[in-house]
């Protein structure tokens, strides 16, 4: 482990207890190291083709992603819901959360521990992070009698605001026109470039692919990429890399 690397992280912005915080160095100024977990089969699929599914809002975990407004009026609610059905239409997502070390994330978003982190290189003017509050939106709201269309200022609180349960996640996301990402059948891809850089792949604790295996297919894609190895903390209720299975 390279504990001398700790420091830079820290004066580059990330958490102190960031996870990879002692394998690498962080990236060059104006990036983001951000973290997408998913099942092996998915990551691999990810890793192979170059890029990864893209989301839209209706597909997301919590059910009141761009209904964050607070009111009991039924007309807002439904003003909510067509919000929603528009941007649906028009708008791709990709959801990344700063750190990896959580073992709720490896278990809701990573096949409990079975799966693959995948870390990318983000140019940050790319990403906006989501805000955790207690409370819902109180903003007013245009002409609801007509068709939905609000502020950039306002869309861009109700796109990134989460109920603080969710803070656990450390999100961060990248939003784009559908009409951006490669269409295959119904659904939509982001393709690996320099706005999204594999950096980085992470074996969950339970993962039973092989790391020499999954090292080759990283090297084949994106030389340069580290990969490792986690398991679970000793002394805390964390994920940390596997100190064995960090290439020195």
């Amino acid at each position: 482990m390279h504990k001398e690397f700790r420091a830079q992280w820290v004066a580059a912005g990330y958490d102190r207890h960031m996870g990879s915080a002692e394998v690498v160095q962080p990236p060059r100024d104006g990036l983001l190291r951000a973290y997408y977990l998913t099942t092996a089969e998915y990551a691999i699929s990810n890793i192979a083709l170059g890029r990864i599914k893209v989301s839209r809002f209706s597909d997301l975990n919590d059910p009141f992603e761009l209904l964050a407004l607070r009111s009991s009026d039924p007309h807002v609610r439904s003003f909510g819901r067509i919000l929603r059905e528009q941007y649906d239409q028009s708008t791709g997502l990709l959801c990344f959360s700063k750190n990896w070390i959580s073992p709720t994330l490896w278990s809701h978003y990573a096949a409990k521990h079975r799966g693959i982190c995948l870390g990318f290189d983000i140019d940050r003017n790319t990403l906006l992070d989501v805000i955790y509050a207690d409370d819902r939106v109180l903003e007013p709201l245009p002409d609801i009698a007509g068709p939905p269309g609000i502020s950039d200022d306002l869309f861009a609180k109700l796109s990134r605001t989460k109920f603080r349960h969710w803070e656990y996640e450390g999100e961060t996301r990248m939003m784009f026109p559908l009409t951006s990402a490669l269409r295959e059948g119904g659904l939509h891809f982001k393709n690996f470039g320099p706005d999204l850089s594999l950096a980085e792949v992470i074996l969950g604790p339970l993962c039973e692919l092989p790391l020499d295996g999954i090292r080759a297919l990283v090297s084949s894609v994106r030389p340069g990429a580290v990969a490792l190895r986690a398991r679970l903390a000793w002394n805390s209720f964390s994920v940390v890399p596997l100190e064995s299975s960090v290439d020195w």
